[in-house]
């Protein structure tokens, strides 16, 4: 069924297939230029930084972000969710998502408002589940997420 000839031919194929792909990787170098972008920062979770390359024509673009936890401390969840809802934000006018980014700019702006009634929401939270009270958990929920939005 599979004759010597048609085994030789189908690697033969592929050999040249892959031979065709070192030579477009490892004869021509390609090189994007463009304006490369650094920013770095501390915050609650440790330390940060964000590196953000455009190319000249706009058609490329990759941002890393970099986080280094040196404190060990596990971050509270409400300055978690605020932090996440500014990266979402950034991504968001990166994109040029401007409805989005009203939206989540208020949201941000709500919850930094309301950080500590948060905080002290969440506590009692813990407390209620703790204590297995969960319509007074549902509640204190409620009121939370009420809050965040």
């Amino acid at each position: 069924m599979f004759g010597k000839r048609r085994f030789n031919s189908f690697f033969g194929d592929l050999d040249s297939m892959f031979n065709d792909l070192n030579s477009v990787f490892n004869d021509n170098s390609y090189y994007v230029t463009g304006k490369r972008n650094v920013e770095s920062g501390v915050d609650d979770s440790g330390e940060w930084t964000k590196e953000s390359f455009t190319s000249d024509d706009g058609t490329y673009k990759v941002t890393t972000i970099i986080r280094n936890n040196t404190k060990g401390v596990t971050p509270q969840k409400s300055n978690s969710k605020i932090n996440t809802l500014k990266m979402k934000l950034e991504n968001a006018v990166e994109e040029q998502e401007f409805e989005l980014a009203a939206k989540l700019r208020d949201q941000i702006k709500s919850m930094e408002v309301n950080q500590n009634k948060i905080e002290e929401l969440n506590t009692k939270l813990n407390n209620a589940v703790s204590n297995q009270d969960f319509e007074e958990a549902i509640k204190l929920r409620d009121q939370i997420k009420k809050l965040e939005n």
